[in-house]
């Protein structure tokens, strides 16, 4: 049982739509010698924001909730696009990964942010944003025919996160926070000096 707690974005119905329509691409992508996909069902499609940690629900109180608030209010609603699917080796898991998306990113980076000022380390901060959408044998090589998915489903609109937990085979949102911040700011710029 993985009693997992994690604050994450899940899929509105029309990125679920999308989804589904590239889980059905990469299964018929798969080619007869390749090994079997184990897929995920669509209620357990989500982009893990910052990985808390396992057994750690006391841990899920009103600061952490007022954190998240925070960090919901600095944070635009905005959308990623799918680049490509691959597969990593160490867990198994068939991912998603966005095009360059700096808002997902900072998204990231300001749960993570609220759970260290709630005095929380976390077990994993999240530098690479992905959606699970299947599961091989760990430890197999690169599986190349991902390359040839079309990955071309629309844009996932992000529009707020959870704060989620796993009792064992789905996911219970313990909290949800609506994105409002403004505009993200431009990358800096440096003037020339001559």
């Amino acid at each position: 049982m993985s009693r997992a707690l994690f604050p994450a974005w899940r899929p509105s119905a029309d990125g679920r739509a999308a989804l589904a329509i590239l889980s059905q691409r990469l299964q018929a992508a798969r080619p007869d010698d390749a090994p079997r996909l184990q897929m995920r069902r669509a209620d357990q499609w989500h982009a893990t924001l910052c990985f808390i940690g396992h057994d750690v629900g006391h841990l899920a109180t009103p600061a952490l909730s007022d954190a998240f608030a925070d960090a919901a209010r600095r944070i635009p609603s905005h959308a990623w696009t799918v680049e490509r699917l691959t597969y990593w080796r160490q867990s198994g898991a068939v991912v998603a990964l966005p095009d360059d998306c700096p808002a997902l990113q900072a998204l990231c980076d300001a749960t993570r942010d609220a759970i260290r000022r709630c005095g929380i380390a976390p077990a994993q901060v999240t530098s690479q944003p992905h959606v699970t959408l299947a599961y091989l044998e760990k430890g197999r090589d690169a599986q190349s025919w991902l390359d040839a998915v079309d990955c071309g489903i629309g844009p996932l609109d992000v529009d707020g996160f959870e704060l989620l937990f796993n009792p064992g085979g789905r996911y219970e949102a313990l909290g949800a926070w609506p994105l409002t911040g403004a505009a993200l700011p431009g990358p800096p710029r440096q003037e020339a000096l001559f």
